[in-house]
């Protein structure tokens, strides 16, 4: 169904149970239906029609919330924009995607006027604030535009399989691919996340990713949605601020990826709130030791592993409540109608042959819930979709029970002796050291003319190490040429605003 009847049907079970929270403020479903429709409406009013884009280039914010759905409800395309990005990076987005407006707030403002000036299709600019000097007749104040619109639902016909959201992947070489994503995707998403994160309308799902990706979308917000659980808002991941949030939200279930899983376990235990909530995170690649923490010290009875793209979101997790195996990705995700086949997998060489247990193999994905492609790029979707199934471009393998694991994806193998070697797997090794905070390996250049291993490493608040402990450490478990031959100790590795490791920013600083 669209995000609208999706939303509709939850309002009517209960119209006053608390849906959003967000800093002091608590919105109940009735009370959140009623901003979206004065967004819908307000978007209306600025001339924006079913199938227009509108970029939004936001931190998480509620008024995100009322955009996405307001946009949704009229049948128009949101285009989420990475706040962090810069003129060029945000310009191409709003350019390539033909958006007919772009909302920022204050702090963006700027960076909004240089990208109007350059793109020609882009007839507003929205601020979620006051603007102040607005500068441009095309700036638009949404908060008093929207205010001063009608409460009601505006009149409109959407169907599931009408294009809901172009979102950007984020490429690690040249510009991004635009994703192309329906309203049936996200609600099937949701419900499958539903029952993948066992979530009950007594549930409060906190939002500790940016609103921006597909993580905090499809799997938090439409998960929670599902349920007609609440959704607990966080402006932006903080550490340090982190249990302090979760007890006073009530929260009792929240999304990671790696890189905030680790950061998490290295903070000081006096932040640790023993009296939370959460009984499930559920987070990707996780770790044996953040594993073992989450579970032993921080007392969260299920640590999900799983697996989802862009492109194809909710494709494998360890089942909740299930046979948890370490390093897994999990089993294909199912639906809760067992009518609706859901995420379908293969494991597959070069030629495209199925491969057998143990082998390892590209991932290959056919899902209800699959991009209907990349905007404006149908090479690469014909690279990327190959007879119904989408090709993942990560080396995994199957065990004999069904498990998949990841081995790592194609670009981050590392070629040395004739060896493919996994960065992944270097990177387990490294992290074991209980000095070590997190990593990256990555190829760089050797004097041989191929790849050589090296290892970028922050260490733990005091924790002292050397290169020959690596060394050491790596040699005791892994084969002589899968042993770093460069080795750096840095401060902070580069994140992208998901906080995943920025490895082309690493490859390009140790290439040269």
């Amino acid at each position: 169904m669209t995000l609208r009847d999706f939303f509709n049907q939850r309002l009517k079970r209960h119209p006053d149970k608390p849906f959003l929270y967000f800093e002091n403020r608590i919105l109940s479903y009735e009370a959140f239906d009623a901003k979206v429709n004065q967004a819908a409406n307000g978007l209306v009013y600025l001339g924006v029609s079913p199938g227009d884009k509108v970029s939004l280039m936001l931190p998480n914010v509620p008024e995100f919330l009322f955009l996405w759905f307001g946009l949704a409800k009229i049948g128009a395309v949101m285009v989420p924009v990475n706040p962090r990005f810069k003129v060029q990076e945000a310009g191409h987005v709003v350019a390539h995607s033909d958006s007919v407006g772009l909302v920022v707030d204050r702090e963006r403002l700027s960076v909004g006027r240089k990208i109007k000036a350059d793109t020609d299709a882009l007839g507003w600019i929205g601020c979620i604030e006051d603007p102040a000097e607005t500068g441009s007749d095309t700036v638009v104040a949404l908060e008093p535009l929207f205010r001063s619109m009608p409460l009601r639902e505006p009149s409109s016909t959407v169907r599931d399989d009408d294009l809901i959201q172009i979102i950007y992947t984020s490429g690690t070489t040249g510009f991004p691919k635009g994703v192309m994503h329906t309203h049936r995707d996200m609600t099937l998403t949701g419900e499958a996340f539903q029952l993948c994160a066992g979530l009950t309308s007594e549930d409060r799902v906190m939002v500790v990713l940016p609103l921006f990706h597909a993580n905090a979308q499809y799997y938090s917000t439409m998960g929670a949605l599902a349920a007609g659980a609440g959704l607990v808002l966080v402006r932006k991941f903080s550490a340090g601020l982190f249990w302090e949030q979760a007890v006073r939200h009530r929260a009792t279930q929240f999304n990671f990826v790696g890189a905030v899983g680790r950061i998490l376990c290295g903070r000081p235990e006096s932040e640790f709130r023993p009296d939370h909530r959460i009984r499930t995170a559920y987070g990707a690649l996780v770790t044996p030791d953040v594993y073992e923490h989450f579970t032993r010290r921080f007392k969260i009875v299920n640590v999900i592993d799983g697996y989802g793209l862009t492109e194809v979101p909710r494709v494998s997790q360890n089942p909740i409540g299930g046979r948890i195996k370490m390093r897994s990705m999990g089993l294909p995700a199912p639906h809760p109608d067992p009518g609706v086949t859901f995420a379908q997998v293969k494991v597959v060489d070069n030629r495209g042959e199925t491969l057998s247990a143990g082998d390892k193999g590209e991932l290959i994905i056919r899902s209800p819930v699959m991009m209907k492609g990349y905007y404006k790029d149908a090479r690469r979707t014909r690279e990327a979709v190959r007879d119904g199934w989408f090709y993942s471009g990560d080396y995994v393998y199957r065990d004999a029970d069904g498990y998949l694991f990841f081995v790592d994806r194609k670009k981050d193998i590392i070629r040395k002796r004739g060896e493919n070697i996994s960065a992944a797997e270097i990177e387990a090794v490294i992290n074991s050291s209980p000095k070590v905070l997190e990593n990256a390996v990555i190829a760089v250049p050797s004097e041989l003319g191929e790849d050589e291993v090296m290892a970028c490493i922050v260490l733990k608040k005091d924790a002292v190490m050397t290169p020959e402990e690596i060394v050491s450490l790596c040699k005791s478990r892994l084969a002589d040429f899968k042993v770093p031959g460069r080795i750096a100790f840095l401060d902070a590795l580069p994140k992208t605003a998901t906080e995943r490791v920025a490895k082309h920013i690493l490859r390009k600083a140790f290439s040269t």
